[in-house]
């Protein structure tokens, strides 16, 4: 079977997650600079990158914009992103109806001016993402997006719990936007964040259960169809 791309940024991810079990970089140290890490793995910069951004959204790396890459957390023996991979669309989605429905009510209570200012800076690039029909940028706004209004909560667990569950989200609505992207004109996320701006809870839950629908309805389909694939 050919190694696919995918499978070798998996491969990149667990062998670095073992450097971090090892202690091979403490908490507070610098990875070796892209070049060396491409050098030692013999994979390319894109695979390099992408293995430190999922890293990244885990809560263990933390990248150092024109400064590097450091180690932000030791990695668990166990880690819960490891079962995530393994995790079906549905699932996934349950676990975020289960995480959004409370976050968007939190922020909505609790969100000051700074929140709100990079709240409305992701929602306008997701926007203009989607104007232009570029979805993976839209996607990566998305889940920006919604990591900000986690952070609105002033909740540091929960925010770093939605950080962390972020990588397996953006996986899943990969395969859902491939199915039903959401249209240019969507208003949806828009109402939402009106809703956390004024402070009122109960609009932002009522808000995010229009979006959650329409994901069931996707992953309707999905069953009918027997597709409710895991993300590994």
């Amino acid at each position: 079977m050919p190694i696919t791309r995918q499978r070798l940024v998996e491969q990149v991810i667990e062998y670095l997650r073992q450097q971090l079990r090892a202690q091979a970089y403490p908490v507070g140290s610098r990875l070796p600079p892209e070049p060396q890490l491409m050098a030692q793995l013999g994979v390319g910069r894109s695979t390099v990158r992408e293995a430190i951004r999922a890293l990244a959204h885990e809560g263990l790396l933390e990248v150092r914009q024109g400064d590097g890459t450091y180690v932000r957390a030791a990695a668990v023996a166990e880690p819960l992103a490891a079962r995530l991979r393994q995790a079906k669309v549905s699932e996934v989605h349950e676990v975020r109806r289960a995480l959004e429905l409370e976050v968007v009510a939190l922020a909505a209570e609790r969100r000051a001016d700074d929140d709100l200012a990079v709240i409305r800076q992701w929602l306008a690039a997701r926007s203009a993402a989607l104007a232009n029909g570029d979805t993976a940028t839209a996607l990566h706004a998305d889940i920006e997006l919604h990591c900000a209004i986690a952070r609105a909560t002033h909740n540091p667990i929960l925010s770093d719990l939605y950080r962390m569950f972020a990588t397996t989200l953006r996986d899943a609505l990969g395969v859902l936007w491939d199915a039903a992207a959401p249209a240019s004109d969507d208003r949806s996320h828009a109402d939402l964040v009106a809703a956390i701006e004024a402070g009122d809870a109960a609009m932002a839950v009522a808000v995010t259960r229009q979006i959650l629908a329409r994901h069931d309805a996707t992953l309707t389909a999905f069953r009918a169809g027997d597709d409710d694939r895991a993300l590994a």
